[in-house]
């Protein structure tokens, strides 16, 4: 029986998807309903299971040369926000094909 509890532990065991730490607290609910986590080491916080994507090939900010993060997306629009940010406060808008 004891085998069976620590071998459901081992799979619920949350872990940070930035620094992949098992140091986190739990940090309130999503407006979703899904408890939201916080990560004492590196201070990600994320939702159990949410995992946005890999954006492959992001723009490199025009202004001091750093990779963009996403910061929005939109109904046919997503906007880039420099990784320097607020040092550097560049933000760039690539339109989304339309798909007929």
């Amino acid at each position: 029986m004891g085998m069976v509890i620590s071998a459901v532990r081992e799979k619920l065991t949350i872990k940070c998807p930035l620094c992949d730490s098992e140091a986190i607290y739990r940090y309130g609910k999503a407006w979703t309903g899904k408890q939201r986590f916080i990560c004492l080491i590196c201070g990600r916080q994320f939702t159990d299971g949410a995992h946005r994507g890999v954006i492959k090939d992001k723009p490199i900010c025009p202004c001091c040369g750093e990779p963009m993060n996403l910061y929005m997306k939109g109904a046919g629009v997503i906007r880039f926000r420099c990784s320097k940010y607020p040092g550097c406060k560049t933000y760039k808008k690539l339109m989304l094909k339309e798909d007929q």
